[in-house]
């Protein structure tokens, strides 16, 4: 648990990025893209953003489509818009999403594809539920146009946006833009994120889970059934074979007493 310190001693210790940070998400619902080459940090800086958001309690839920390994915050794995339209209606408070390889998800090459429209729709609809984002993407010629309006975007962030002087240099600079407050700012040398992640994980994220996907059941018992129904042992899923039992016939109960007449003969 982080100790609350007095305002005004933290508002000494805070680097100039965490002032701006806090600043932009003074509005309920906000929308970054995170701009980039490969290996620029663009994942680092995302989840860094998260790391400020919740060591100040700005933002109380968190979730993104990267593999996550450490963290000193709860941050869900969400790799289809299905779970994230049940995680987003299902957490209370102010939640954020950080999207990796945004680019194939809203490619520009394919504006009309189902997942394109129906991505657009949706994270329009889900910020009415407090929902922020991040879009992580090497360039916004990859991303859907329709989503680099300030309909929608309410800032930019470049990672070393000058190219391999910034990595022979050895700097971390970050180019800032807010989109409605009209601000241009370099950052420079911010900390790395103590969020611990798998830089090379392909970060999916499809329109519904895939079939060996778990969904984001309301019920423990009803993931834990789903579990071995696709193959998982006992051992593996750490309960005794009468646990297991027990949630087995209390489902098909269920199925059996809601949808008997699908079962029995009709004369």
């Amino acid at each position: 648990m982080l100790k609350e310190q007095p305002r005004q001693q933290q508002e000494q210790i805070l680097t100039e990025f965490e002032k701006e940070i806090l600043r932009l998400f003074r509005r309920l619902s906000v929308c970054i893209l995170m701009l980039g080459r490969r290996d620029c940090g663009k994942t680092d800086a995302s989840f860094l953003i998260a790391e400020i958001l919740a060591r100040h309690n700005i933002v109380k839920h968190f979730a993104t489509n990267v593999r996550v390994y450490e963290s000193d915050f709860p941050v869900d794995r969400i790799t289809n818009l299905q779970d994230l339209r049940f995680w987003c209606q299902n957490r209370v408070g102010r939640k954020l999403f950080i999207l990796d390889e945004a680019g194939k998800s809203l490619r520009r090459r394919t504006p009309m594809s189902s997942l394109n429209v129906e991505l657009l729709d949706q994270l329009q609809i889900l910020r009415k539920y407090k929902l922020s984002l991040i879009l992580l993407a090497p360039h916004e010629k990859y991303i859907d146009t329709a989503a680099l309006g300030t309909d929608v975007l309410d800032a930019v962030i470049i990672k070393n946006p000058y190219g391999f002087e910034d990595v022979i240099a050895g700097r971390k600079i970050a180019l800032y833009e807010d989109l409605f407050g009209d601000r241009l700012i370099e950052f420079h040398d911010f900390p790395p994120t103590n969020v611990k992640f798998d830089t090379w994980d392909v970060a999916p994220f499809t329109k519904k889970p895939s079939p060996t996907e778990v969904p984001k059941f309301k019920d423990t018992e009803l993931e834990i059934l789903w579990e071995w129904c696709h193959g998982k042992t006992i051992r593996e899923l750490g309960i005794h074979k009468m646990q297991l039992n027990r949630i087995v016939r209390k489902f098909v109960k269920e199925v059996m007493e809601r949808d008997v007449s699908r079962f029995t003969n009709k004369e």
